[in-house]
């Protein structure tokens, strides 16, 4: 760990409050023991503390890595005691001071979240001043809904990645005094009382060092070790988001969908070179509207008769991935889980959440509830053998924090949300157990549930709902929220992909990322197959590149009038790309750039394109691309530059 970083090796920095004292008072005058096991790629050490008088017991699980300069915990309490303890709160599972001078700038990067709107994930720099305060949270208890939760601090001459593994409302604050800042986080409220034998976990904490003064070294230090530590594996291979084709957008234009229109949409699906097949929110319940079903989860009859098995199949046989869509976490007034088991279900106080969704007619399924998880664990899991999902789609159109808060005691403030967090981990890793081929696509009204846990399981086949709500309708302005989405979320998340709806090489190099999502009509005769295929094929030759390390190569905005530029680079195979689109308002037809990564003394073999098509290389100098004007003639335009060093 970086010196800049470092904690007494006794007490790792966390902080609580524990009968109306701070921890760091008494935790050293408890019983401590450690123990520590080396796992694959690192070690982990278990130090514990225990309280002689309540018998309160504090473990933190500290993980270390060989190949990469960070660190992550979590942090357990436990009540190995006869009686309830005192009063727990304020647990804070990352309280660390970051000494640094005075007069020493101190720069704070984050990005929005999700909130269905064009500059979601755009990044944001704040300077951090001497008595300056800034605390980040998400909105209504989704990790995601309105800001990510990974930040990076910089310093003089580096910095510090912080990422927060908890699906639900974390908080972290960085408090700037006159000799350094101090950072917190952890669940934005705990105040609450453990019985004998209960015991919970707090939020992740991944810090990851980083020396520079680019704070892209640090992102990329994240994305190269969220790929090779946490991303989720299927038979030791990196699950990868598919290039899919998803039917809603036919559901939404006739109001209908059964089983022939959909094995009509396969069939034309597979040689566009589609590698997906994604059934939505139109295949459950009794024939109402597709939200007023949600917690019916059985088989239209009417336009299923033979349930989804045969649409699986033919997937399978036509060399795709099944995909499959599912809200269990809501459940509508009405439907059979809430007929059959009111019990499982949170209620809030009131439905004043900013979300349409949390209206009266709406109830939380309480994954928290050990007999609920295990009931929706085997239904969820017999949908997908039965149906022979591939992929399963779990989405989230609820914010679930009245609901928890609703359901706390006095003495118990978060322990609702805890339980249910854990019951969601709980949840995934059971699925993906039972089925071992199974990936899962992590939705909540698109990208409003990403966070470390959540990228150790799943990755977002759906990372913002603004491609949805509207589409098209947002004209030329779909874009540029596209490419902000990709060049921001990219910034902290390897693997997500987004919505396509036409097929010019601007429009689908402007949502490309590790995969894309075909979210337009492909049964009407005017879809454009042959430029559709020429797409996939196009983002297919780049995806290993999109595994790589990320640059942005001009400033983000959303503005019409800008232009966006980033690249990805492979700097064990000396090769990358970089795209430049030119938006449909700017009157600049000419940007100068700096590839980054590049070998300033070496040739390289250049190819670029405005089409789509595997461009001719010609040698250029490595010189050439540190410094490289770029002009594109139309508006809204776009190239693509491919890159490969052929000699040092």
């Amino acid at each position: 760990m970086d010196d800049t970083f470092s904690w007494d090796v006794a007490t790792p920095p966390i902080f609580f409050t524990y009968n109306g004292q701070p921890s760091t008072a008494f935790l050293h005058t408890w019983q401590r023991e450690e123990a520590s096991e080396a796992t694959d790629g690192g070690r982990v050490r278990h130090c514990s503390w225990v309280d002689p008088a309540t018998r309160l017991r504090v473990a933190a699980h500290i993980r270390t890595f060989s190949d990469f300069p960070a660190v992550e915990w979590v942090l357990e309490l436990a009540n190995d005691g006869v009686g309830p303890t005192p009063i727990i709160e304020d647990i804070r599972p990352l309280d660390l001071d970051w000494q640094r001078p005075a007069g020493q700038t101190i720069m704070l990067h984050y990005a929005n979240g999700s909130k269905c709107v064009i500059d979601d994930f755009l990044p944001h720099t704040e300077q951090l001043d001497a008595g300056q305060n800034l605390a980040l949270d998400p909105v209504g208890g989704r990790s995601s809904d309105g800001v990510l939760p990974f930040m990076n601090l910089q310093g003089a001459a580096g910095g510090c990645i912080v990422g927060i593994g908890w699906s639900g409302q974390w908080h972290a604050e960085f408090d700037r005094g006159e000799g350094g800042l101090r950072v917190r986080a952890g669940m934005e409220r705990t105040h609450l009382r453990l019985h004998p034998d209960e015991q919970i976990r707090t939020p992740r904490i991944l810090l990851i060092p980083w020396h520079g003064d680019d704070a892209i070294t640090g992102n990329n230090l994240l994305r190269r070790l969220l790929l090779a530590h946490y991303c989720p594996r299927i038979d030791g291979e990196l699950a990868i988001p598919p290039v899919a084709h998803m039917t809603m957008s036919t559901f939404h234009r006739t109001g209908w969908t059964d089983e022939a229109a959909e094995l009509d949409a396969l069939e034309r699906a597979a040689p566009l070179g589609v590698e997906a097949f994604w059934v939505d929110a139109c295949w459950y319940g009794a024939g109402g509207k597709w939200f007023e079903e949600v917690g019916t989860w059985t088989v239209r009859a009417d336009s299923f008769p033979r349930g989804l098995r045969p649409i699986g199949d033919a997937a399978h046989d036509a060399g795709m991935k099944f995909v499959l869509w599912v809200e269990p976490e809501r459940v509508r007034q009405g439907t059979a889980l809430e007929r059959d088991h009111p019990e499982w279900l949170l209620r809030p106080h009131d439905s004043t959440a900013d979300w349409i969704f949390n209206a009266p007619e709406n109830s939380l399924f309480n994954l928290g509830l050990p007999e609920a998880r295990v009931f929706l664990t085997d239904l969820l899991s017999g949908i997908i053998a039965d149906a022979g999902v591939d992929i399963y789609r779990q989405d989230f159109n609820i914010q679930p924090l009245p609901y928890w808060r609703a359901a706390d005691a006095p003495d118990r403030v978060g322990m609702t949300e805890i339980r249910y967090v854990e019951g969601l981990y709980a949840l995934w890793d059971e699925l993906r157990q039972r089925h071992p081929g199974l990936a899962i696509d992590n939705c909540a009204s698109g990208g409003r549930r990403i966070d470390l846990e959540t990228t150790m399981r799943a990755f977002p086949l759906w990372r913002s709902d603004f491609s949805d709500v509207g589409g098209p309708e947002h004209g030329q302005r779909l874009q540029s929220g596209d490419q902000s989405q990709t060049a921001g979320l990219s910034r902290w998340v390897p693997l997500h992909s987004a919505a396509v709806w036409t097929f010019t090489p601007y429009a689908c190099r402007s949502a490309m990322s590790s995969g894309v999502v075909l979210y337009c009509d492909i049964r009407v005769d005017t879809f454009p197959a042959e430029a559709a295929t020429r797409a996939i094929a196009e983002l297919k030759r780049l995806r290993p590149y999109f595994l790589g390390d990320f640059y942005p190569l001009l400033p983000l905005s959303v503005a019409d009038d800008d232009w966006c530029a980033y690249q990805f680079d492979r700097p064990a195979d000396g090769d990358g790309f970089a795209v430049f689109l030119r938006r449909h308002g700017s009157t600049v037809d000419s940007v100068n750039v700096s590839l980054q990564g590049i070998d300033p003394g070496a040739t390289y073999e250049v190819g670029m394109t405005e089409q789509f098509d595997d461009p001719p290389r010609s040698p250029m100098a490595g010189s050439e691309l540190a410094r490289l004007p770029i002009t594109l003639a139309d508006r809204p335009g776009s190239l693509l530059l491919l890159y490969r060093k052929v000699d040092a």
